[in-house]
């Protein structure tokens, strides 16, 4: 049974939109298309900040990043809500109050929290009534055809069979998107949920989509190890994927940086757990 499914919320389209139309991580054909709905200095306010709202895989994570997209994301029912609730705390600030919970050192960003926060709230439904039903369309055809492969294919049968663990979650599911082209994508949002652009073919999607199916099997197989845990030993989680990937596909698309990675895997004696191949691996990065 395919333990990969689909999911569109309105909810972070929203959030991704407005970082595309603010040219903050992401400069593409769907951010132009929509940004003179926006004053520019609301725009501004997202772009002049970009490097506390934006993430690069196994590199950057902005300090803002968390609080005003990460979280809500991932997490909120009501975006009408978070952000209020966020609002209340930026008052709280002021007052004195820092909620036990609240990371001090946001606190010196406690203006523009409030600022950025505002805005998100102010055009929310106008985009859930005037944008997303049309880009909802466009991602559900774009959904149909990668759908129909993996529900057709044994792919995640295959892939927990070679890593040999089965998936933490009922499902995986892949939370689609229109507005992420030529930026970072494949993002966590939650334990069993990332987030994908549709611009890719199918085939590319397949690809994609299959790598970070393999690395969520991966989180589990290595959850005694020290992977996932720092950017250094992000390459070595990369290539493994990749390494399994290629095996059930026959090749690989993407991630070439971790070919290396891939043709070390390949060179080590067959029937190695993926435990066994890591710490090959963490061992030949310690030497170089």
């Amino acid at each position: 049974m395919n333990k990969i499914s689909f999911e569109i919320s309105p909810n972070i389209n929203y959030l991704y939109h407005m970082l595309s139309v603010a040219r903050c991580g992401y400069d593409n054909d769907y951010g132009c298309r929509y940004r003179s709905l926006y004053p520019p200095e609301e725009l501004a306010a997202f772009a002049d900040n970009s490097e506390l709202l934006t993430i690069e895989g196994g590199v950057h994570w902005g300090e803002l990043y968390s609080l005003l997209i990460f979280i809500p994301a991932g997490y909120a029912d009501s975006l009408e809500d978070y952000y209020g609730e966020v609002l209340a705390t930026c008052e709280s600030i002021r007052a004195g109050e820092i909620p036990e919970w609240l990371d001090k050192s946001l606190v010196p960003f406690t203006d523009l929290v409030e600022l950025l926060s505002r805005i998100l709230l102010k055009h929310y439904d106008a985009y859930v009534r005037d944008i997303f039903p049309a880009e909802r369309e466009r991602i559900a055809a774009a959904i149909v055809p990668v759908q129909e492969w993996f529900d057709t294919h044994d792919f995640t049968a295959r892939a927990e069979a070679l890593v040999g663990c089965t998936l933490a979650a009922e499902a995986f599911t892949a939370t689609m998107v229109s507005s992420v082209a030529g930026g970072p994508e494949a993002i966590d949002l939650t334990a069993e949920r990332d987030l994908f652009g549709i611009e890719r073919s199918v085939t590319d999607a397949v690809y994609f989509i299959g790598h970070e199916f393999i690395i969520y099997l991966l989180k589990t197989a290595l959850q005694n190890e020290n992977a996932f845990r720092s950017n250094a030993t992000w390459p070595l989680t990369e290539g493994l994927a990749e390494y399994y990937l290629k095996r059930i596909m026959g090749d690989t698309r993407f991630f070439q940086a971790q070919q290396r990675w891939v043709g070390f895997y390949e060179q080590q004696a067959p029937g190695l757990t993926a435990v066994q191949l890591y710490r090959l691996a963490l061992e030949e990065l310690t030497r170089s």
